[in-house]
């Protein structure tokens, strides 16, 4: 399944790269979360995303993202003292995004994007570490603004998402395990926004 997912994104790459005449560009988004709940446990995090695209025509774009994050919960473990657990997880994905143009700085666009990823956790102090392997696949619509005829600005509702995940069970005595899960984003932590350079 990597293997294929691979393959894709090098021929997306290859097919794009001949494209001289279209439009390219650079992106990168990043956002920071800090979470506390009536002090007992605090959320921490962030996650840092690249991509890089051509615009085929004014209507069509294709792009592959990378996608960095990582987490830290500190929990009480009710004897005056913290847990502390740590997740990260890397993520690459290839994405369509079909334009349409309010204005002349301005367009509305829906994207499809698909991907696959790993990651791993583990808790402070116990020999624990889990790694595990995920697929994902998204429709989101988002709004893009030219300010300068090489930069955008774009934010972005994570409308809909499916994951699927396959934990190793590397910790001892833990069995291998999948599931999937679907999501509706709905509130404002799922909107991202991203910078662009265009060339």
């Amino acid at each position: 399944m990597k293997k294929t997912i691979f393959m894709a994104a090098a021929l997306l790459i290859a097919g794009l790269a001949q494209a001289q005449d279209e439009k390219m560009w650079v992106s990168g988004s990043a956002n920071f979360n800090n979470y506390s709940d009536d002090g007992d446990t605090k959320i921490t995090g962030g996650e840092f995303s690249p991509g890089f695209g051509y615009c085929i025509n004014p209507k069509i774009a294709v792009s592959i993202g990378l996608s960095y994050s990582s987490q830290k919960e500190e929990e009480d473990d009710g004897n005056d003292g913290t847990i502390e657990y740590t997740m990260s997880e890397f993520s690459v994905a290839p994405f369509f995004r079909y334009y349409k143009s309010v204005g002349d700085k301005c367009s509305l666009y829906g994207e499809l994007n698909v991907g696959f990823g790993s990651g791993k956790s583990e808790t402070e102090g116990a020999d624990n570490e889990d790694t595990y392997g995920f697929v994902q696949a998204g429709i989101a619509p988002g709004i893009q603004y030219w300010f300068h005829n090489r930069w955008s600005v774009n934010a972005e509702w994570g409308a809909l998402r499916y994951r699927g995940d396959n934990d190793k069970g590397d910790s001892e005595g833990e069995d291998d395990f999948k599931s999937s899960q679907f999501i509706v984003g709905l509130d404002l932590s799922s909107i991202s926004f991203g910078l662009n350079f265009h060339f």
